[in-house]
């Protein structure tokens, strides 16, 4: 699996500020990657794609309202 953090500076956060923050990769190579970004207002967007092709995602600010939650499943199932 491979894993890979790093840092960015002055990006637009869901509450529409520019902020620094964090981005955590990890991938197993076979259809699952998870994909979480933490701003250092608070802000987070969480997404996870799984091996059957579904993706679970969510954009919460940084007061805690969740701006969007999604499960989308794989088409044709």
């Amino acid at each position: 699996m491979a894993d890979t953090s790093i840092g960015f500076t002055n990006e637009r956060a869901p509450c529409g500020k520019r902020v620094n923050g964090h981005r955590h990769r990890e991938d197993d190579d076979s259809g699952m990657v998870f994909d979480d970004v933490n701003y250092d207002c608070g802000c987070r967007t969480i997404s996870h794609q799984f091996h059957d092709g579904s993706v679970r995602s969510r954009v919460i600010r940084h007061d805690g309202r969740v701006l969007s939650n999604e499960l989308s499943a794989e088409h044709g199932e």
